[in-house]
């Protein structure tokens, strides 16, 4: 007796809160917006840096491809994004993207921006 009620106790809360494989496919499947970055008090000394590395690509085009967190040495990905000023940074995981949002102005100023080879 216990264990059907054991049962039909666990198939009424998961049902309650809603937690199914179809919905956890749905949600993983929806994209997240980017997250925007205080836009207190940058730098010009930063938004110069940012407009550098988004012309490293050839375009500018206010998207930086590659991560700021790793020195912008490894492609960064839309799924890792952040809004900045009016850039949207890719990073290449969700760890950098943190580290980013912490620190954003701090990274952009720290960060070389590798020179085009010619």
């Amino acid at each position: 007796m216990s264990t059907r009620f054991t049962l039909i106790t666990s198939i009424a809360l998961f049902s309650i809160v809603g937690c199914t494989p179809e919905k956890q496919e749905t949600k993983l499947a929806t994209p997240s917006s980017t997250p925007a970055v205080s836009q207190t008090a940058f730098s010009p000394a930063a938004l110069s840096l940012l407009e550098e590395a988004d012309a490293m690509d050839g375009k500018t085009d206010h998207v930086i491809s590659k991560c700021y967190v790793c020195g912008l040495g490894m492609d960064g990905s839309d799924k890792y994004s952040v809004k900045v000023q009016d850039y949207t940074a890719h990073l290449c995981s969700a760890g950098c993207q943190h580290e980013f949002e912490a620190a954003t102005e701090k990274i952009v100023l720290e960060t070389k921006i590798p020179k085009a080879k010619e």
